[in-house]
């Protein structure tokens, strides 16, 4: 892992070397905790291998639970909710999101040690409850939108839709983590395209 250096950027512009130092320190800690497990790495395991001190860390984040969750938001970010490319309607984006689930192990890895963490650390518990409630409660406002301008059947929940969703790829997530052969991509895809296609019901028969 390529060590951080604080002093990186120019001296005469202290804000973005902040900000290139919380980005760097959240990669490597995401790194660390997909390889050796959230509960396995301690700041001092962070410094080491970022070259930073601990209190270098600690003036960037409270503590580890917040790197933790730093580093999921960063993820979903990436990974979730990324530009549709060039779906032309929200089945094909959905579709062509599936298609490409297995580069998001690492997000899914994170997930479940965040998961995990939760049940023992109330910081972890804390903070990550506000991360996904708040990433819920915009996807659930995208989708209800989405359900109109596409006309999607109205009787549909999409609140519930939404839900599902994250449950597949958090479930995912927990069936990596013990070894669990996955179907192909393709199969994936095609599976949660026929499931949306299913919330036209006036426009597709």
């Amino acid at each position: 892992m390529t060590a951080i250096r604080d002093d990186a950027a120019p001296k005469g512009i202290a804000g973005d070397r902040g900000r290139t130092t919380r980005e760097a320190l959240v990669r490597s800690a995401a790194e660390l905790f997909v390889e050796e497990g959230y509960g396995a790495v301690s700041v001092r395991d962070l410094a080491r291998q970022t070259d930073l001190t601990s209190g270098a860390i600690y003036g960037h984040f409270r503590n580890k639970a917040d790197l933790l969750v730093a580093a999921i938001a960063d993820r979903i970010a990436v990974e979730l909710e990324g530009p549709r490319g060039t779906a032309t309607d929200f089945s094909g984006f959905i579709g062509r999101q599936w298609r490409t689930y297995r580069s998001r192990t690492a997000m899914r890895a994170l997930l479940v040690e965040g998961a995990a963490a939760a049940r023992v650390d109330d910081d972890v518990r804390e903070e990550l409850t506000r991360l996904l409630s708040s990433k819920l409660d915009e996807w659930r406002a995208i989708y209800r939108d989405v359900q109109v301008s596409e006309k999607m059947d109205p009787d549909v929940d999409m609140d519930t839709v939404v839900v599902t969703l994250v449950a597949i790829e958090l479930g995912l997530g927990v069936m990596e983590s013990i070894g669990i052969d996955l179907p192909k991509p393709a199969a994936w895809a095609r599976t949660v395209e026929r499931l949306l296609t299913s919330l036209y019901p006036r426009r597709r028969r």
